[in-house]
Formats: structure tokens, C-alpha cells, sequence
């Protein structure tokens, strides 16, 4: 009999409808622009913390000398899938808005680490609580799966907001951009071992109020405005002649990445 799984589940709407119906042509543009921009932004963020997050779990596997056979196979396949998730997000960037990109998601590792670390320490806390064993290497996994939950979450989230708003579901030309494959490659890594330590365990991760405040808070700051328009200001004012040619002087200005005074 297998041990129990300790899988904690974030609650998201995730119930898409495929429906398109007639539009403008220029509100269907309206909304597909609105749509690459938080895709590339929101998106994005999500998922580079469950990148950030993945990376802490398969350091700690390694750690633990469990870096071999059927586990380094999965850990090689979740990150193939993010390779290709990232291939496939910076397709659209030349070399200078690639470089935009990447102090963006530099930011993002600045605002983001200590959620991550918060998400882990209420994972190991209740794990210590309840007396397992190998309970940092069990955090560090099970803290990577919420993360990348969460990432789905935020598109999912993000493609219901856009339909409610332009009446199109958009989400299939902005599937690749979902973290479907990396999380379910990583589930399987969890599966083999996120488990309680007998099987007559059972340990609802779900009940613990500091795992749910510490996912909730991290995926409040995953669409808050004044976070992300601080990590976006780093990421121009370091690209300033770069956002020159995609934004007016104007929106800079207000963005407070230029002062014309």
C-alpha cells in the first residue's frame, strides 16, 4: 500500500469556455494585445517563480544524492518542458527586448525569492509538525508544485478575465505559454517522494493555516500592480533607449522612468 500523497491544492477557477463570437475586428485586436501584454507580463512572472522554485527542489534532490535513474529522468524532462515553454515565450523578442526581458525577470527573482522561501518553510513546519522524516527535501518539491499550480492558476485566471472583458477566449493562441507540461513532469517527481512516511498516514496539507496564507499571499503578489509595475520600471530604466521606441515620453514619464523636469 502506498503512502499517502501530501499534495496541497490552491484553489483557481480554471473552468475556460471555448467560445468566440462575432466581434470587430479592431476589438478583437483591442483584446489580443491586451492578452500578449499580461501574457508576457503576469504569465511570465508565475512562471519564472516556478522556475526559480523547481530549481530549489531538484538542488535539494541533488543534495540528497537521489539525483539518478527514474528521477533524474523526470527532473531532465521538466526542465526540456520549460526549455520549451521559454522557447517558445521569447520567440517573439528581438535581441533588444530580450535583453528587456531578462532584467525583468531578474526583478522578479528580487520580489519573489522570499515568497518562495515562505511557501516552503509553512510546507517543512507542518511536516515537522506532524513528525516525517526528510522533510527539507519533501518541502522543497512540494513548494516547486504549488508554485507551478499557481503559474496555471495565473493564466487560466488571466484567460477568463479577458474573455468576461472582449467576449473571446483567447487561450488557445496563447496555450504554449501555459505551464502545463513542466508541473505535470514535476508531479511525477513529487509522486515518488511527497509522501507521508506510513501508510495509515494521512496528512491534509489543506487544513494548515500557514501553507494557505503563505500561497495566498504569493498569488495575490503575483497580479499586483504596484509589484509588477516596480519590477517593469527596473526592467525599462535599465532599457530606457529600448522603451523609447515601444512607449511615448508621456507613458514613461508616468511610469516615473523619465523626468522631463
Amino acid at each position: 500500500m502506498a503512502a499517502n500523497p501530501l499534495y496541497y491544492t490552491h484553489r483557481h477557477s480554471n473552468q475556460i469556455q471555448a467560445a468566440c463570437p462575432t466581434m470587430t475586428k479592431e476589438r478583437y485586436m483591442e483584446g489580443w494585445e491586451r492578452a500578449d501584454s499580461l501574457v508576457n507580463t503576469m504569465v511570465g512572472i508565475a512562471n519564472e517563480v516556478a522556475r526559480l522554485a523547481i530549481s530549489d527542489g531538484i538542488d535539494a534532490i541533488k543534495r540528497a544524492g537521489l539525483y539518478k535513474q527514474k528521477t533524474k529522468q523526470l527532473c531532465n524532462e521538466t526542465f526540456r518542458h520549460q526549455e520549451e515553454y521559454e522557447a517558445y515565450h521569447n520567440g517573439s523578442f528581438d535581441k533588444d527586448r530580450m535583453k528587456m526581458w531578462l532584467d525583468y525577470l531578474d526583478g522578479t527573482e528580487d520580489e519573489y525569492r522570499k515568497h518562495i522561501f515562505n511557501i516552503y518553510m509553512a510546507v517543512k513546519m507542518a511536516l515537522d509538525k506532524h513528525k516525517q522524516h526528510n522533510t527539507e527535501l519533501k518541502a522543497r518539491l512540494e513548494c516547486g508544485r504549488i508554485c507551478a499550480e499557481l503559474a496555471v492558476g495565473q493564466f487560466d485566471a488571466l484567460m477568463i478575465d479577458l474573455k468576461d472583458r472582449f467576449g473571446v477566449d483567447y487561450s488557445p493562441l496563447f496555450a504554449g505559454n501555459r505551464y502545463t507540461k513542466p508541473l505535470h513532469s514535476w508531479k511525477l517527481v513529487c509522486d515518488i517522494y511527497v509522501q507521508t512516511d506510513r501508510p495509515e498516514e494521512y496528512i491534509n496539507m489543506n487544513d494548515d493555516a500557514n501553507l494557505r496564507l503563505a500561497a495566498d499571499v504569493l498569488a495575490r503578489k503575483l497580479s499586483d500592480s504596484d509589484v509588477l509595475n516596480r519590477i517593469g520600471k527596473h526592467a525599462l530604466e535599465n532599457n530606457i533607449e529600448v522603451a523609447s521606441r515601444y512607449a511615448s515620453e508621456e507613458d514613461l514619464e508616468e511610469l516615473g522612468v523619465i523626468n522631463k523636469e
